[in-house]
């Protein structure tokens, strides 16, 4: 019994710790096979080094999801379906915008409900007429500027 519950306590722990990940009980289990393909359910998020400029959209990179800390070198991103809380740090590259160090909010939340077997193309879209808005933030947001479908597995 009490390995039952440490066995528990860890499980509770993983979910917390890397929640885009599904824990199944048994994956032999015949009785598991529905519960496992509905767990198994994915999509996509993705950064792209040259999103599309004519639409004020600029390259965007994730600093964590579910508030756990990603790789700065990642651009692609597998998630389990259902909503995950995603920072973003825009990396607005504009003439008209001009900083001072340490004078612009560069990170934002977006929430994106990932659905089976989609692909969002996640970006920086920069607000021209809030470009002196450095300080509050107001001059960009983090927006999903394309949506594919596209087969996502789990492994």
């Amino acid at each position: 019994e009490g390995k039952q519950m440490k066995f528990k306590s860890l499980t509770v722990a993983l979910l917390t710790i890397l929640p885009m990940f599904h824990a199944v009980a048994d994956p032999a289990s015949t009785d598991n096979v529905a519960a496992k393909a509905d767990n198994m359910n994915c999509g996509i998020i993705t950064l792209y080094n040259k999103p599309p400029k004519t639409k004020n959209i600029h390259f965007a990179s994730i600093n964590s999801i579910d508030g756990v800390t990603v790789s700065s070198d990642s651009q692609v991103f597998t998630l389990a379906t259902g909503k995950h809380l995603v920072k973003v740090i825009e990396n607005i590259r504009e003439n008209s915008l001009t900083r001072r160090r340490g004078e612009a909010k560069n990170f934002k939340f977006i929430e994106i409900d990932v659905q089976a077997n989609k692909k969002y193309a996640l970006g920086a879209k920069f607000i021209r007429k809030n470009r002196s808005k450095l300080s509050t933030g107001e001059y960009w947001e983090p927006v999903v500027w394309k949506e594919n479908n596209e087969n996502c597995k789990i492994n």
